[in-house]
């Protein structure tokens, strides 16, 4: 199972930036990196959904009103 983390998909992005800006670059490999590129910006928007929702969760835990017994607390938030 894969352990990146919010910043390697920072990384990642940053990288597909680069290699979309290869002026040496046939068109069709130009348009190859596109399509790669919409592939993994529709993976990113999920993982930050995704990273968000954890966030927004952990918030509601650690405040001084938590609303769930902490020894239901999804796994998905532990840690």
């Amino acid at each position: 199972m894969p352990k990146n983390t919010l910043s390697d998909l920072n990384n990642f992005l940053f990288g597909q930036l680069e290699r979309l800006d290869n002026p040496e670059m046939t068109q069709e490999e130009l348009e190859a990196e596109i399509k790669r590129s919409d592939a993994m910006t529709d993976v990113a928007e999920q993982v930050i959904k995704n990273a968000n929702t954890v966030l927004a969760a952990e918030k509601m835990y650690s405040g001084k009103d938590g609303w769930v017994d902490p020894k239901r607390r999804p796994k998905m938030i532990e840690g």
